[in-house]
């Protein structure tokens, strides 16, 4: 099933999404919920991060090929890190360039969509919890990160670096799915999610032992090799994840961070 949440005729709505025509979401998104009536078609309608996440957790150097191009060495246990909420934004939003720094990267990802509450959840039954899975763009400031972890809040933290979208998909096989990033329509990263070190369930298996994961809390799986290249102002960044769909995003200066509805 393919989950939206978009804004139409002033209204922030989730709903259902089939080929073009979006259907109302009755019931919680969360927990019980059930297709409805036909509303509108996707081109009418703004979409939105499809998640509003109280905390999203991220791992980093989880794919083999992206460990070896960084010439570090595999860990025995998940290299985590947060983004903040105030890093989130959803398909089409504009990423304004940071003022702090001239190295601007980004790294496309799987994202898992936490759907009940989490707490000391077995590995078996981990994937229970994770309601969907969505495309994410882990945006990242290069001259601060990889340093040892010494600066990973800017890094990583700073406003609006972290674009998830377009949809939230269920019943995806979070093992196998293709995984591509394109700048400006040239292919950057081409890889599976089969590469993992550690998988969804590890991980959020992992996370919920020493933290409660949330409804809408966002889980970051890493990303593969041919990540962290730079990026400047009028830049177009897609990542495209294999039964999900495309999350596009648009580079611009600080002072031009136009919102979608601005600019349509």
């Amino acid at each position: 099933m393919i989950i939206c949440r978009f804004q139409w005729k002033d209204k922030i709505s989730w709903g259902i999404v089939e080929e073009d025509t979006i259907f109302s979401l009755e019931g919680d998104v969360y927990g019980d919920f059930s297709k409805g009536k036909k509303l509108c078609q996707l081109p009418d309608v703004r979409l939105l991060a499809p998640a509003e996440p109280r905390i999203t957790v991220a791992c980093g150097l989880n794919y083999i090929g992206h460990i070896k191009e960084l010439g570090f060495s595999v860990s025995d246990e998940p290299s985590l890190f947060f983004k903040p909420p105030n890093t989130i934004i959803g398909p089409d939003d504009a990423i304004p360039y940071p003022d702090i720094t001239k190295e601007l990267c980004y790294e496309g990802e799987l994202c898992a969509v936490i759907k009940r509450e989490a707490k000391n959840v077995p590995e078996e039954q981990a994937l229970d919890y994770v309601l969907g899975y969505t495309c994410g763009n882990d945006l990242t400031i290069k001259g601060l990160w990889p340093d040892k972890d010494r600066h990973i809040t800017r890094a990583k933290g700073f406003d609006k670096s972290g674009p998830i979208g377009p949809f939230v998909v269920t019943g995806l096989d979070p093992y196998n799915l293709n995984i591509k990033s394109r700048l400006n329509g040239e292919l950057k990263q081409d890889a599976n999610t089969g590469e993992m070190v550690f998988g969804v369930k590890k991980l959020v298996s992992h996370i919920s032992s020493f933290l409660t994961l949330q409804p809408g809390d966002v889980v970051w799986t890493g990303t593969p090799k041919g990540g962290l290249c730079p990026v400047k102002v009028g830049d177009t960044i897609e990542v495209e994840i294999e039964g999900i769909g495309i999350l596009r995003n648009k580079v611009v200066a600080p002072n031009d961070a136009s919102l979608k509805e601005e600019s349509s």
